[in-house]
């Protein structure tokens, strides 16, 4: 890789990052990703719910252990501002990742190659939040950068990779495979360079085991492969008449049109390829993996497919990629400084307060200590950091719900039948939820008291009645 695409990638990164450093931090998952990193550092790693009244004492996945104590730590250092450098540094990370894989694969074009990656890179966007899943994102667009690269060192960096990865985001698994599938057809080609193959393997099962929960790791990740929680909406099926819908269709499409009308693809493109692709095809989250994977075989293939299709209307183009041009060091370093002073510029000039309008503040005060509070899914991981004497009934780690506990609060938001049942059962004093939720107007209807009320959400005291007055 030249100096020259690692300026540009760098420029490209940084100024696209100095923009996201524009938005303040406050993804709702954020708070109880850090609540896990503050009790990780306190008390070790945590492998059973502390904070919830419906699952305490349940299993809890741990293979964001990393991710959630690097959020935490930034937070312990530098508050909502060093929640913003970090998140900023992802980003500047991922999409330099993503431009330089291009670069890679047509430098004499710059211009083409970073165009190409553009939809990528938007179609990331919408997960350029304050979770470990971003640092795993970046860190998966490092992996497919490595993986254009020739000889032993992409490798073994791959193999190092995976390591750090598994430990900050299950995504991780989805690398171990690819590395797998590149280092097997390496291993089967004759005079390749086996050592190198071995070790990347090695690498990849080493991944899986050196966890603390070693190869349990996998659990989290294979339970939302294999039954997603589809009620979510980003583990819903990718749908083309959205915006992320639309981009990713077009996407693969464009790699069809590629592979129909361009050169044979290199094998490494195909076994990178083939396997995101069909991941993409089971939930909307999965799919800037499979732009970012289909950037740099884009970048490859889709010009000369272009030209298949402009030479059959009898329009000439350029047959062949131009060679890359020498540019003098001093350009380079300004170019990668420009990123960077983009990129810290913006930080520093950054929001240094969280944004929470949309979660119901006023309610704080007003919130019990103990056990029977019933909150929004959307809003129990910004209780566990802002109420942390309440525990919560559900909140954004999924895991430790699924199934009763998570099928109960559907029950009781959405007045399903038997949702007064439900109540008592699990012994709900208190709900905290939207004021057009079903439970609310339900609530409303049986002259419930409301304790608190705004246009974004309502705090109802739920009433003893005789079970024979129950609708």
């Amino acid at each position: 890789m030249t100096r020259s695409v690692l300026a540009l990638a760098a420029l490209v990164g940084g100024a696209l990052a100095a923009g996201s450093a524009t938005f303040p931090v406050g993804d709702s998952d954020l708070f109880w990703h850090l609540a896990t990193g503050r009790e990780t550092l306190a008390r070790g790693l945590g492998r059973a719910d502390v904070f919830s009244w419906t699952a305490r004492g349940v299993p809890v996945a741990t293979d964001q252990w990393l991710g959630q104590v690097i959020l935490f730590g930034a937070y312990s250092s530098g508050s909502w501002l060093g929640v913003l450098a970090v998140r900023t540094l992802a980003v500047a990370a991922l999409v330099g990742c993503v431009a330089a894989a291009a670069l890679v694969r047509r430098p004499g074009s710059p211009v083409i190659a970073i165009a190409i990656a553009v939809p990528a890179i938007l179609l990331s966007r919408f997960i350029w939040t304050e979770r470990p899943e971003l640092f795993g994102i970046a860190l998966f667009a490092a992996l497919v950068l490595l993986l254009q690269l020739e000889g032993r060192r992409p490798l073994y960096l791959a193999a190092a990779l995976l390591i750090v990865w598994a430990n900050v985001h299950g995504s991780f698994a989805l690398g171990a495979v690819l590395v797998l599938l590149v280092a097997a057809h390496g291993l089967a080609t004759p005079r390749a360079d086996r050592r190198a193959y071995v070790l990347a393997a090695a690498g990849a099962v080493l991944s899986v085991v050196l966890t603390p929960s070693g190869i349990g790791t996998l659990a989290a990740p294979g339970l939302h492969l294999f039954d997603p929680p589809r009620q979510i909406q980003e583990w819903a099926l990718p749908d083309p008449l959205t915006v992320p819908g639309a981009m990713w269709a077009i996407l693969l499409g464009l790699v069809v049109l590629s592979a129909c009308l361009s050169t044979p693809a290199r094998t490494r493109d195909v076994i990178v390829l083939v396997p995101v692709a069909l991941l993409s095809l089971l939930a909307v989250r999965h799919t800037p993996l499979f732009a970012i994977a289909a950037t740099p075989y884009l970048v490859a293939h889709l010009p000369p497919a272009l030209r298949v299709i402009a030479a059959r209307f009898g329009i000439a183009g350029e047959e062949a990629a131009p060679r890359p041009r020498r540019v003098p060091a001093g350009i380079d370093v300004a170019l990668a400084a420009a990123g960077t002073v983009l990129m810290v510029g913006a930080v520093v000039l950054g929001p240094r307060d969280p944004e929470e309008s949309g979660f119901p503040s006023a309610a704080l005060p007003l919130l019990p200590s103990g056990p029977g509070v019933l909150a929004q899914y959307d809003w129990g991981g910004w209780l566990i950091w802002r109420a942390p004497a309440t525990p919560v009934f559900v909140d954004g780690r999924l895991v430790p719900y699924r199934g009763a506990v998570l099928a109960d609060y559907r029950t009781v938001v959405e007045a399903r039948p038997g949702w007064r049942e439900v109540i008592d059962r699990r012994g709900i004093r208190w709900i905290l939820v939207r004021p057009g939720d079903p439970v609310a107007v339900r609530a409303q209807e049986l002259g419930w008291r409301t304790h608190a009320r705004s246009a974004g959400f309502v705090l109802i005291a739920v009433s003893e009645s005789s079970p024979q007055s129950r609708p």
